[in-house]
């Protein structure tokens, strides 16, 4: 099965999740679409996550998107991360994309 959520890299630091969105939009309908920020600032960390409702959108952004005002960019399917809980927590594991 295809990954209906992207991880873009190389990103400008003055990149921004509606930039991404409008970028991405231009493939099919965007589900939901962020670049990840520095902590207590508005620059970009040079990463983002693009999620598609189909798969044939993100496929096709996959193999069409390859810049981002000029520069160029990298997409690749997200990688599903296990994220454990503190030894001693009641919940069990959690997922995120």
């Amino acid at each position: 099965m295809a990954s209906l959520t992207l991880f873009v890299s190389n990103l400008p630091a003055s990149a921004s999740s509606a930039g991404l969105e409008e970028l991405f939009s231009e493939v099919g309908p965007v589900k939901r679409c962020f670049v990840v920020k520095d902590k207590g600032s508005e620059k970009c960390r040079g990463f983002g996550y693009v999620t598609y409702s189909m798969a044939e959108d993100a496929q096709r952004a996959q193999n069409e998107m390859k810049q981002y005002d000029g520069r160029k960019i990298t997409v690749v399917p997200a990688k599903k991360k296990i994220l454990k809980q503190k030894q001693g927590s009641k919940k069990g594991m959690h997922f995120c994309v």
